[in-house]
């Protein structure tokens, strides 16, 4: 880890506001010595091979089972999720190695040709130093799976993670510590906007990697140059679409599931059922409803399992029910009102509002337990309301006709598309990203490989006799 010496900053903890760490945010001269140091290392890194490269890996993810409860509570801690699903992040970064290993040999394996007596190789470098910038709401899964595939593909990294969770990030990288990696194969700074600033613009960084809102990831895009690799996976905005399902309580199951899980603080979060206006449409929303008033909400260590946690920030609360209020003005219709619970300010109850027929301006996306219902008449108005959003991260259809479903699939502007499954829960063996405002055609998850690495083409063989002279030069 790198030493910081810029201005202090804590991190308090959305559970009960206490402090949980203490830190400064890293100056120009820390960011610019990370990225020198990672430089540095880069050429012997990349010459140990990735069978050696693997080693180390595997020996992270060894270390992280070994100390999987301390991972879980800190995450739990600084973060705030239960208990069950900060044991599930950690085992999504244990969960990861295998898809990388399999991505890197099967996406980065030389292609060979042979053709008029000579070999045509493509084979696929590491981009160099890779500048991975965090999320807080998977604090070490998102960007250990990023850090994950670039050290297999043989780049050195420099990590920024978000803020409102440093002390995630330093207990993770102990780990990565004590894995024994050479020196400065991975370096981590502290830091909010400036320190992200310093290490995009520095010229020894190759690849730049985001994961967070669309305003930060424009304002990243915006700030590298054409010589930088640049993934970017930011928010979505993502709708179920319901119809026809032959279980009403399996379907409000997997709603909520999506909605609320991790108290909707997730890209893939379900912001939106839409269903038809008709009997089932009716009954689904009250279902819904009905299963939504009996969430538990609390504190990771509560004695009652919670389903649901804090927000990260108090500001965040303030924003769901300043949405809340502004809906209804627009003629929504409250259906499970959302309250400020008294366990600390960033504690609130589910929130679903039905906007059907409602006109709104609803651009920035919401990072909350907040779910709003739309009717409709046609499973094609249903596709256009689907489509209606500047973001194209997840979907879902729950339907008993297999027809829908892949009309839906054709239709749907979104990078994930599921059938009778939450938006929530993509596997480490697929791509993850989006289209529009929700990525920029650099999907991560299996493809992770993909932004690791550049290709060079060559053509070869051994020897150089026998060369004809071409047309128009006379022997």
């Amino acid at each position: 880890m790198a030493k910081c010496t810029g201005g202090g900053f804590v991190s308090t903890s959305p559970n009960n506001n206490e402090v949980v760490f203490k830190g400064n945010f890293a100056t120009k001269a820390n960011c610019d010595k990370a990225v020198k140091s990672a430089k540095e290392a880069g050429q012997s890194w990349y010459d140990l091979g990735p069978e050696k490269r693997i080693e180390y890996v595997r020996k992270f993810v060894e270390i992280v089972k070994e100390n999987k409860d301390e991972l879980a509570k800190t995450i739990s801690i600084e973060v705030g999720k239960p208990k069950w699903e900060s044991e599930g992040e950690i085992n999504s970064i244990i969960n990861k190695i295998e898809p990388c290993i399999d991505a890197y040999r099967t996406r980065c394996s030389d292609i060979i040709i042979e053709r008029n007596g000579a070999k045509g190789i493509t084979r696929f470098l590491p981009l160099g130093v890779m500048c991975v910038i965090g999320p807080y709401n998977y604090p070490m899964h998102m960007t250990n799976g990023q850090i994950m595939a670039g050290l297999i593909a043989g780049n050195t990294i420099v990590l920024k993670p978000s803020d409102k969770a440093p002390l995630c990030a330093t207990k993770i990288m102990q780990c990565w510590e004590k894995a024994g990696l050479p020196n400065g194969v991975i370096n981590m700074v502290q830091g909010g906007a400036e320190t992200v600033e310093y290490l995009v613009k520095n010229k020894d960084v190759n690849g730049v990697y985001f994961t967070g809102s669309f305003k930060v990831g424009q304002i990243i895009k915006n700030m590298c140059n054409p010589h930088q690799m640049c993934a970017l996976e930011m928010g979505g905005d993502a709708p179920v679409v319901a119809w026809d399902c032959d279980d009403l309580q399996s379907a409000a199951i997997t709603v909520i599931q999506g909605a609320f899980g991790t108290a909707g603080q997730k890209c893939v979060s379900t912001r939106r059922l839409i269903v038809p206006d008709n009997m089932f449409g009716r009954e689904l929303i009250k279902e819904v409803v009905k299963l939504s008033k009996k969430i538990v909400v609390g504190k990771y260590d509560d004695e009652q399992t919670p389903f649901m946690g804090p927000l990260r920030t108090p500001q965040m609360v303030e924003n769901a029910l300043k949405l809340q209020k502004y809906l209804a003005s627009k003629g929504a219709k409250v259906l499970l009102e959302a309250k400020r619970m008294p366990q600390s300010n960033c504690f609130i109850t589910p929130c679903i509002v039905d906007v059907t027929g409602t006109k709104y301006t609803l651009k920035d996306e919401v990072f909350a337990p907040f779910l709003r219902v739309i009717k409709v008449k046609t499973f094609e108005e249903a596709i256009v309301e689907a489509n209606s959003t500047e973001y194209g991260l997840a979907t879902s259809v729950l339907t008993k006709d297999k027809h829908l479903y892949y009309e839906y699939l054709q239709k749907a502007k979104f990078g994930l598309v599921n059938w009778n499954k939450p938006t929530v829960g993509s596997s480490a063996w697929a791509s993850f990203g989006g289209i529009k405002n929700s990525g920029n055609f650099r999907p991560s998850g299996y493809l992770s490989s993909d932004f690791c690495s550049y290709a060079v083409a060559s053509a070869e063989t051994e020897n150089l006799s026998n060369v004809s002279l071409p047309k128009g030069i006379k022997g």
